[in-house]
């Protein structure tokens, strides 16, 4: 499941996949009164429903350049190593959205507003200002693009929905060393259940072992050979 974005509420969150109809779903949810926008990384047509859902943005300072306007972010790397992907990925979104007063930095005390289980971290790498959200009581994470659990630039594995827990799309990372730390500091929470932003959730012995083999052998496994964002 490639997942769009995710709607965190006081009580409980909605996951909205991809080719789902993201107007509508908030159409079936009764209790709207405080939201949560969560998502890797915003792009034109989340403005959109940003607007139509009335919503507020929590996101990382570094991130704020992209999301009012000043900034694009960088361009992806079909030069790096990978399969079919990677090649046309100079065809997705990068533009930057300019989303106004809606979207406001994250406390820097690591809270998140509206939502006191949770805490936030700051997981660069993918993005500058990439965040993931951990809840200390059930040891839930969600880890964006941080790390995921369908291998991006395989093509086969993207459409089969192959469950594989590895690093953050190649064709997107912009720091390989910021995103290993990243990985390190997510499985250093020993997390139980994980919601990464491509692929179905993992739990248990799968998610223990997969993220600490992950945090290990990072540069084996995710870390390409070769690429524009590869030093």
């Amino acid at each position: 499941m490639l997942i769009r974005f995710i709607l965190l509420y006081p009580s409980f969150f909605l996951i909205v996949p991809f080719f789902d109809d993201p107007c509508r779903a908030r159409s079936r949810i009764s209790r709207t009164d405080r939201m949560l926008f969560c998502i890797p990384h915003v792009i034109g047509r989340h403005a959109i429903v940003v607007k139509h859902w009335n919503v507020t943005v929590y996101a990382h300072p570094a991130e704020l350049p992209y999301l009012t306007g000043k900034a694009r972010y960088p361009e992806p790397d079909a030069a790096v190593e990978g399969g079919f992907i990677a090649k046309i990925s100079p065809f997705f979104p990068n533009e930057p959205i300019q989303l106004g007063n809606r979207v406001q930095p994250l406390p820097e005390d690591g809270t998140v507003p509206h939502l006191p289980e949770f805490r936030w971290i700051h997981t660069p790498g993918h993005t500058p200002g990439h965040i993931s959200l951990f809840r200390s009581r059930d040891a839930a994470l969600i880890a964006g693009d941080a790390f995921v659990t369908v291998r991006q630039d395989s093509l086969y594995k993207v459409l089969t929905q192959q469950t594989e827990i590895n690093g953050p799309p190649r064709y997107y990372t912009i720091d390989w060393p910021a995103a290993r730390e990243s990985v390190r500091k997510l499985a250093a929470l020993f997390p139980s259940v994980a919601i990464t932003g491509h692929g179905a959730p993992v739990a248990g012995k799968e998610l223990r072992e997969g993220l600490t083999k992950l945090a290990r052998d990072f540069d084996r496994i995710a870390t390409p050979d070769y690429g524009k964002y590869v030093h």
